[in-house]
């Protein structure tokens, strides 16, 4: 019988959805003021003679015999149609404001916003429907609970990554509606689950550590004067590593110089998986003193060249598909002439091993190192392909054995040695052996029920009863004594049955009567919001007092939470759902029209700017303007060639103002942003103006009618994007909606597919050869000129900010209400939102805030309701 078909059988349970019947809200009276508004303000776009948007209006609801108009909510589309007029007279949007259509006034729009808002929030609490989601952890929470609840930091690969992709909804992959749950995910969590424990607890004697060194004639192979890569990464001499020139004479298998080769293939890489630490001594040479014409080198040598130390899984990590096998674990600028020492602890697996890299030198093509050689080097000649990668190299004055790098005069990172240290000590110390075994390595010493009840209770995050403990301990003693398993291995199923419990899995709300959920519950909710994982000991402790709900007690948790490091997580989910950086990289740009994307690593550069500054307002209470318009940033000396900003230079991010210009600062400065709201190949208005809407403004536009087909306008005569827009909008069944999202696009069309400042569009033309580069050619200006649907004129990204900047109640109650949708995993109603309204109005009080607005979300009532 299988381990996994035995947990199966205990543990697990087919999860169904329940489903309730609808409690119709039946037919009720349809307000006359609300009738007469609608039959003033709406029925000559959205009546019988005209369906602007697909909707008309004139049968939502009837006239009876008694003269009294009536509605039947138990239609569907009529209660979706009233949320659809109670969402445009709130955004204040519908009137359109134009000439010749009727405006109602104040009064009548509030009071009918206030009848409809009535209306739908008692036919919201009358739904007996609404029945509590089961919420899965997603990729991210399953991360960091585990590395959490059993001390595993360090890491450098995600054992997740062979989870089925969490579904989303528009970037939320937190909700618990769309999480589901396949037999695939199982056997992922198994192997996870088991790959952990593996790490966490050790049943055998520490292992005293051991300094491994890797000398310079381990890397490469042993005929590393015949087949040694000689693009820029390759060894020179024996006395140390040089990444920069190389050793090819008849051969490139594209495989790295870099890799240890003669070390792994005599060790087999690390032999005792634990955590090591890895020290390395480098330097930089001859940055700016080679002899060669810069031109001819393809990278930019004035900034420090930098090393990265990466981790691989064998040899699989250096193949070039094998990018899951492969992480950089270190990062340095090296000082010029000058060894310094570095150092970094990292879990290392058995068959591990290290490799480096120039990690800003120049690309993996060797055509500019040939080039160099022809113009400095009249000794050697190349004569071009034999097979898929090879080269022959014949000097006219031929030295037996000579090579490349033997007269090599180029920039090179200097490798002196590398060394690793362990197992470490806390390798067989760790957290969970240490709470959970009371750190012994012998079971038999161990009391293991103790230990599995303390463990349930960390890992379902809430107190148990014997009842519930009892079948883990059960299938602990069906393990050995019928399964034949070692205590050890048996120990390890219980684990792992845990591990893929819904206890442990789902963040299970129970239902009850009680509209609220319970302080434990609230404990998960929190802890999921802020930190992406399990409640901490303090949050445990609160929760079991019933102190938890408390306002002061959960104002105090809050600030103490944002302040801890795992707030990290926060900030990167919630900015993947807020802003949608899940689709960075989506689709990367053109790699010869946009090679500063790829050689400088703008990508990773781009998440981390944007991190960084969310991360500062948490911290440190920002305004929520800044996210509109700022004067500062945070950039590093990659992003700072990109944006065309001096006086930067290292890896490391700073913060730094920005020229008073408009172009840099606040979100639509960021070149994430402007990049993920591109194709890789061209800007689009439409797109961007898009983003603008369902990020900043929460005001997304409708979808395209189904029933509407497709309609190709007549472009002829059109040559920027705004003229092809322009004949788009000729045509009625596209105007209305693109009047409201292209005039929010224009003016971010000064920004290229990579966020990159122009101020004309580009044609490209190659140069050399089509394989190797692309030069771009400036062709007609940008006009980022024109006006917003509410009035504003705009014609740059700074006036589009500052009219944005004007709007900023819209841009609080939206991010309010994704902080609400992100921290409670459910998506909102009008209860909900309704809530989140009164809850920024009163946050306007207090400048908007970022942290302030957290409080008042988690605070709220709707945060806590189930």
């Amino acid at each position: 019988m299988r381990a996994w078909l035995l947990v199966w059988t205990y543990f697990f349970f087919p999860l169904v959805e329940a489903l309730g019947q609808v409690n119709s809200g039946g037919t009720i009276e349809f307000d006359s003021g609300v009738q007469q508004f609608i039959n003033s303000y709406c029925i000559k776009c959205h009546g019988p003679d005209e369906e602007k948007g697909d909707r008309t209006f004139h049968k939502l609801a009837y006239k009876t015999h008694q003269n009294q108009w009536k509605i039947n909510l138990n239609d569907p589309q009529k209660t979706d149609l009233l949320h659809d007029i109670l969402d445009q007279l709130n955004l204040g949007e519908m009137p359109p404001r134009k000439k010749g259509v009727n405006q109602p006034g104040v009064d009548e729009i509030r009071k009918s916003i206030s009848w409809l808002t009535d209306t739908l929030l008692k036919l919201e609490n009358q739904d007996s429907s609404k029945e509590t989601v089961l919420r899965r952890l997603n990729r991210r929470e399953y991360q960091n609970s585990l590395s959490d609840l059993l001390g595993l930091n360090s890491l450098p690969f995600d054992f997740t990554d062979n989870f089925p992709k969490d579904d989303d909804f528009h970037g939320f992959s937190n909700l618990g509606s769309e999480l589901n749950l396949s037999d695939q995910h199982f056997d992922a969590y198994l192997d996870a689950a088991d790959r952990y424990l593996r790490m966490a607890f050790r049943f055998s004697p520490p292992i005293k550590p051991r300094t491994i060194q890797v000398r310079p004639q381990d890397w490469g192979y042993p005929e590393r004067v015949s087949i040694t890569p000689w693009m820029y990464r390759h060894v020179t001499k024996d006395k140390y590593l040089d990444i920069g020139a190389g050793k090819k004479q008849l051969s490139d298998k594209f495989d790295l110089g870099t890799f240890p080769h003669t070390w792994f293939d005599l060790t087999g890489g690390i032999q005792v998986s634990g955590y090591y630490k890895l020290t390395v001594s480098a330097e930089a040479i001859r940055r700016l003193t080679h002899p060669y014409d810069p031109k001819m080198i393809p990278t930019n040598l004035n900034p420090p060249m930098q090393l990265g130390v990466y981790l691989s899984r064998g040899k699989r990590g250096i193949a070039s598909d094998s990018t899951k096998s492969r992480s950089r674990i270190g990062l340095w600028d090296l000082s010029d002439h000058q060894k310094k020492t570095f150092e970094v602890v990292v879990w290392m697996d058995q068959g591990d091993a290290p490799f480096l890299n120039w990690d800003n030198g120049p690309g993996p093509s060797d055509y500019w190192m040939r080039d160099i050689c022809e113009k400095y080097h009249t000794d050697i000649e190349f004569r071009g392909k034999q097979g898929s990668h090879a080269w022959h190299v014949i000097g006219k004055n031929l030295v037996p054995g000579r090579v490349v790098s033997d007269v090599w005069k180029g920039p090179v990172v200097r490798v002196h040695d590398l060394h690793i240290h362990g197992p470490l000590n806390h390798t067989f110390s760790s957290k969970a052996q240490n709470i959970f075994l009371g750190g012994e390595h012998d079971l038999s010493k161990v009391d293991l029920s103790m230990a599995i009840s303390r463990f349930a209770t960390q890992a379902f995050r809430r107190p148990l009863s014997p009842e519930e403990i009892r079948p883990y301990l059960n299938l602990e003693k069906k393990a050995r004594l019928e399964l034949k398993r070692s205590p050890q291995e048996a120990f390890f199923l219980v684990l792992k049955a845990m591990l893929v419990s819904p206890d442990f899995l789902y963040l299970k709300e129970i239902p009850s009567s009680d509209s609220q959920i319970s302080n434990f519950e609230l404990a998960n909710r929190l802890s999921f919001f802020l930190w992406s994982s399990i409640p901490d000991d303090t949050l445990f402790k609160l929760a079991k007092e019933g102190k938890l709900k408390k306002h002061d007690t959960l104002e105090k948790q809050v600030l103490r939470m944002i302040r801890d490091p795992r707030s990290r997580s926060f900030v990167e989910g919630f900015a993947e759902a807020w802003l949608r950086l899940d689709k960075l990289g989506t689709m990367p740009p053109a790699s010869l029209k946009f090679q500063e994307y790829y050689r400088y690593g703008l990508e990773e550069a781009m998440l981390e700017e944007t991190h960084l500054f969310l991360a500062n307002a948490l911290q440190n209470n920002a305004k929520i303007d800044d996210f509109i318009h700022s004067k500062y940033g945070f950039i590093n000396q990659d992003l700072a060639r990109h944006y065309g900003i001096d006086d930067v230079t290292g890896i490391h991010f700073r913060k730094v103002s920005f020229p008073n210009d408009g172009i840099r600062g606040g979100l639509l400065g960021q070149a994430s942003v402007l990049t993920l709201s591109a194709n890789g190949v061209d800007t689009s208005p439409v797109v961007r103006g898009i983003w603008v809407l369902e990020s900043l403004l929460g005001t997304p536009p409708a979808p395209p009618p189904p029933d509407v087909e497709p309609i190709n306008p007549d472009v002829r005569g059109a040559k920027t994007v705004k003229q092809l827009l322009s004949k788009h909008r000729t045509v009625q069944a596209c105007a209305d909606c693109h009047a409201k999202i292209d005039p929010l696009g224009f003016p971010l069309e000064y920004f290229d597919p990579v966020g990159g400042f122009r101020p004309t569009y580009y044609r490209n033309r190659s140069w050399k050869n089509s394989e190797q580069s692309t030069t771009r050619i400036p062709s007609y200006r940008i006009d980022g000129s024109s006006t917003l649907i509410s009035g504003e004129f705009v014609d740059h990204p700074k006036s589009l900010k500052n009219a944005l900047s004007a709007k900023k109640k819209l841009v609080v109650k939206n991010l309010a209400e994704k902080l609400l949708s992100y921290g409670s995993g459910r998506l909102l109603t009008l209860q909900d939102t309704t809530e989140m309204k009164r809850t920024t109005d009163s946050v306007s009080a207090n400048n908007y805030g970022f942290r302030d607005l957290i409080i008042k979300v988690v605070t709220s009532e709707a945060f806590v309701r189930k």
